[in-house]
């Protein structure tokens, strides 16, 4: 006899181990960045970067209607966040390889069972039902 399964008690499981996975593998990365671009060998420190959104803030602030005031100024905040993304480094901090694989058994376990729950097809129920 097969044994019924409770999708409501798979769910929650899944998204603690998920939940647990996800934090542990989290909490050994560190996230590092620095301010500024670099183009070919041409280095554009952080103080360059800024100018564009201090010019844009001040030409808004002397013509509130201007488009070219507004334009510059959304500029310069794409070019400051541009350059944040574009430096951050992930650094995986040293672990051993049991608490690894735990980790990653974890997660994904959790996110099947979660699957599982989640995009199961209708006609697995109805199939489930002509077999009694």
């Amino acid at each position: 006899m097969k044994k019924q399964r409770n999708p409501l008690g798979q769910f929650v499981i899944g998204m603690v181990m998920l939940a647990a996975g996800l934090y542990w593998f989290m909490s050994n990365v560190t996230v590092m960045t620095h301010f500024g671009f670099q183009i070919w060998n041409f280095r554009i420190g952080a103080g360059l970067i800024v100018v564009p959104f201090i010019a844009g803030i001040i030409w808004l602030f002397l013509n509130v209607d201007s488009f070219g005031a507004k334009l510059l100024t959304v500029l310069g905040l794409v070019i400051i966040l541009a350059s944040i993304i574009s430096n951050i480094q992930f650094m995986f901090r040293a672990t051993s390889m049991y608490v690894y694989l735990i980790m990653l058994i974890l997660i994904f376990g959790g996110a099947a069972l979660v699957g599982q729950v989640l995009f199961r097809w209708p006609k697995d129920e109805d199939r489930d039902k002509k077999k009694k």
